[in-house]
């Protein structure tokens, strides 16, 4: 017989039978399956049993999980639902959100640091004024975390007080710590940051100016790129018979064919598909503008063929997540793991490559096919010409064409 599960007032008054149903109602609308969502809820129950055994019944959060798991080794309770550490979190996790939404436990805290207000100031100033996407502002304002709390005392930040030496010193510290492609974004950040400083009357010194300069010799790398033989390879390697398979290639697809980016295609919607003019529109791009490129027939028979089979969902996004929950919009970061899974499980001896080499392939390819400049920064939609000359450079039948010949000195 179940043990009947007391609580303390919260749960007298709300009843952790209510919030346990509720809990399985979610798991079977987010398309759990049956025995996940059991063993979630044995863990539950279990949780539930000992909350209750408490004389005095402890506020739910957190570190009441932690508690909770920290005493499995010591166990007594007569209640099945004892696993490892993942699942006992990843149940407890979703009761914790089941619970609050029902008001039975307490709202999430997070400790607000310092330097939070400032960066929130400064990615509202990127965004608005100087046109930045959303992506790029938290991307300048996640490298500035570790120059503010270098220099805040007591947690406050003496602006007026930075020198030219001290914003070298941070650069050398972090030059010391990564790769030079970070520490040149991270010298990118403090110069806008300084910009942001002084625009708001904090500092008046052009800090921007003591920022060092990293070197980067313009066209000075040859852009990585497949070979049509591996790009055939590539796209056949993905198990259309699969839901996962078939949605994993039709991205694929549109990023060997269209040369999109991976958050590209994360925010595809319905809506963007012209399927009587066989084009996409691209919007949410990193410079805000709408784009429209053709959707070539291979790619737009495996997207047609994944959307008959994709679960129904709310979102009008085109590429969902399969895995439980099913149904989320698959992330910039989901779309970019899934190529680099997959071209490791084509090359598993060579270098993991990632999703950006099939925009540098379609760029290649249309080079070798005769296209121009002009046309390929049309597809890859660059703002600035002198971006796509670096294809320039794997054109080697056009560069045997300016070639000097060497003059012959006779003796």
């Amino acid at each position: 017989m179940e043990e009947k599960i007391v609580s303390g007032k919260e749960v007298l008054e709300g009843s952790f039978d209510t919030a346990i149903q509720r809990l399985g109602e979610s798991f079977s609308a987010k398309g759990y399956s049956h025995r996940v969502s059991q063993d979630y809820i044995r863990v539950v129950k279990h949780f539930c049993y000992w909350h209750g055994q408490h004389e005095h019944p402890k506020e739910i959060s957190e570190s009441t999980i932690k508690e909770f798991i920290n005493h499995f080794p010591f166990c007594t309770c007569p209640v099945s639902g004892k696993g490892g550490y993942r699942l006992c979190h990843a149940a407890l996790k979703h009761f914790l959100t089941v619970l609050r939404k029902m008001g039975l436990a307490s709202a999430a805290f997070r400790k607000v640091l310092p330097e939070d207000e400032v960066l929130q100031s400064f990615q509202k100033h990127l965004i608005q004024v100087r046109g930045i996407t959303e992506a790029s502002a938290a991307l300048y304002a996640r490298h500035l975390k570790l120059f503010l709390q270098d220099i805040q005392v007591g947690g406050k930040f003496a602006f007026h007080a930075l020198t030219a030496r001290n914003v070298e010193s941070s650069v050398i510290a972090i030059a010391g710590r990564y790769k030079p492609e970070t520490v040149k974004l991270y010298c990118s950040s403090l110069r806008a940051f300084f910009k942001f400083l002084r625009l708001t009357g904090k500092i008046e010194t052009p800090l921007e100016n003591a920022v060092p300069t990293v070197p980067n010799w313009s066209l000075s790398s040859i852009p990585k790129y497949l070979t049509e033989k591996q790009v055939k390879v590539f796209l056949h390697s993905f198990d259309i018979n699969t839901t996962v398979g078939l949605r994993n290639c039709s991205i694929a697809l549109l990023m060997a064919t269209a040369g999109l980016r991976s958050g590209e295609v994360a925010n595809l919607k319905l809506d963007d598909i012209d399927w009587e003019n066989s084009s996409l529109k691209i919007q949410n791009t990193k410079s805000y503008r709408v784009d429209y490129l053709p959707l070539v027939l291979e790619a737009g028979e495996a997207l047609a063929a994944y959307l008959k089979r994709k679960p129904k969902t709310p979102t009008r996004h085109i590429f969902v997540t399969l895995a439980t929950p099913v149904g989320r919009p698959l992330t910039a970061s989901a779309v970019s793991i899934a190529m680099r899974r997959a071209f490791k499980r084509c090359y598993p001896n060579e270098r993991t490559r990632g999703p950006h080499v099939l925009r540098h392939t379609l760029a290649t390819m249309m080079l070798t096919n005769g296209a121009t400049f002009k046309e390929i920064a049309d597809v890859l939609r660059h703002r600035n010409i002198e971006t796509t000359a670096i294809y320039a450079k794997v054109d080697i039948k056009g560069l045997n064409h300016v070639t000097l010949a060497w003059p012959e000195v006779t003796i």
